[in-house]
């Protein structure tokens, strides 16, 4: 059975985790009346950033390890389902539960402008359990500390066609070209029909996990352009423009409905250069990054009740929001990040990890969590 690894992938996924956990700690100030550090409009940029940067590396990742699959036999595309249901499945219903059922009934957790009536929860709770939340986020009212699923759910919905893209082999890379092109092509087009289509098609971001996927394709196949993005000049090019966008510095004027796909174009190639280039000016292996991108996938559903806890709770023995935000920031978005940490190691540890050892027996090629669920299961085994 093969194992790889790609180094500075979980770097990559806590710098996404920490910018959808700054957008919602500002985001949530802003509805408790609190002193925020930024508008909310660079705020929720930088959330959308984060985002786009998980949709890429989960494009880059899953179509890597379906090419590595394929050629050690065929895909088995039932294999497939079971690992993702045992990677995404046990959260994601976990959150469904706690925002349907459980956090409408504790009055600590309610929060002005977020926190919703739930008696005509039906349709939503359909969609949610239908894996569809992004619908339910573009034509529904919000679901609290549910809505956050809405990127998990477009995952899910890419996973249902991606490995049978995949399977087909002969002009991948036209394919993937071609796919890519219809989204934008609806994207630019959905406007016309109807407004709320147009957000469903603009939240449901297909085209950075397409771009992930051809990211991955250049490199499994050692496309003569990988030369190219691994060159030096590239490579500070890419960090430039990286910086610029992460500062909101970059003015798209009429192009900014293709935006998130330049973005996600820039973050593909930072991926590949961090992960496969073995000349990369920039490192993102360490354990500690490792550790946190290990429960990247718990710090980005839990961490909005650590938001709460904490805006709500540390009022109560510190005058912070009085202060300064350039000194209450710090303070209550480190807090945050501890407890959102504590929550998501109990979760992977006692929780997500009775399901990952179980993705083992369904999987030709380890990555990531399933090398150490592997290497855990040998060693209890031998003992």
């Amino acid at each position: 059975m093969k194992k790889l690894h790609f180094p500075g992938l979980n770097g990559l996924r806590f710098i996404a985790a920490v910018l959808v956990i700054i957008d919602h700690t500002e985001l949530f100030k802003s509805y408790l009346g609190m002193p925020t550090l930024w508008a909310n409009s660079y705020s929720a940029y930088l959330g959308a950033f984060g985002v786009s940067i998980f949709f890429v590396l989960s494009g880059f990742l899953i179509t890597y390890l379906l090419l590595e699959e394929q050629k050690e036999g065929p895909i088995q595309i039932k294999h497939f389902y079971f690992r993702r249901i045992l990677r995404i499945w046990p959260l994601y219903y976990l959150l469904v539960l706690l925002g349907f059922f459980v956090a409408p009934h504790i009055d600590f957790l309610q929060v002005p402008h977020y926190s919703t009536e739930m008696g005509e929860s039906l349709e939503r709770l359909l969609l949610f359990t239908g894996l569809a939340a992004n619908v339910a986020f573009v034509y529904f009212p919000t679901v609290a500390f549910a809505n956050i699923l809405w990127s998990v759910a477009v995952e899910e919905q890419f996973y249902l066609f991606w490995p049978h893209v995949i399977k087909l082999k002969q002009k991948l890379l036209w394919i993937m070209l071609l796919l890519l092109m219809g989204y934008l092509a609806l994207k630019l087009y959905a406007g016309n029909l109807d407004r709320q289509l147009e957000l469903l098609v603009i939240r449901t971001r297909f085209s950075a996990m397409i771009i992930g996927g051809i990211g991955a394709y250049l490199v499994f196949t050692k496309h003569a352009l990988i030369r190219y993005l691994y060159a030096r000049m590239t490579q500070v090019l890419l960090f430039l423009v990286f910086g610029l966008l992460l500062l909101d510095r970059v003015d798209f004027k009429s192009l900014a409905l293709f935006q998130d796909e330049f973005l996600s174009l820039v973050v593909c190639g930072l991926i590949l250069n961090i992960a496969t280039n073995p000349n990369s000016i920039f490192k993102l292996e360490h354990p500690v990054l490792n550790y946190f991108g290990k429960i990247s996938y718990g710090l980005y559903v839990y961490h909005l009740f650590a938001v709460v806890i904490v805006l709500k709770g540390l009022p109560t023995v510190l005058p912070f929001q009085d202060w300064s935000p350039w000194i209450s920031y710090p303070l209550s978005l480190g807090l945050i990040l501890l407890l959102s940490t504590g929550i998501s190691h109990l979760s992977y540890r006692y929780f997500e990890s009775y399901f990952l050892r179980k993705k083992v027996r369904f999987s030709k090629v380890l990555s990531g969590d399933m090398v150490e669920a592997k290497e855990k299961k040998e060693s209890a085994t031998a003992d």
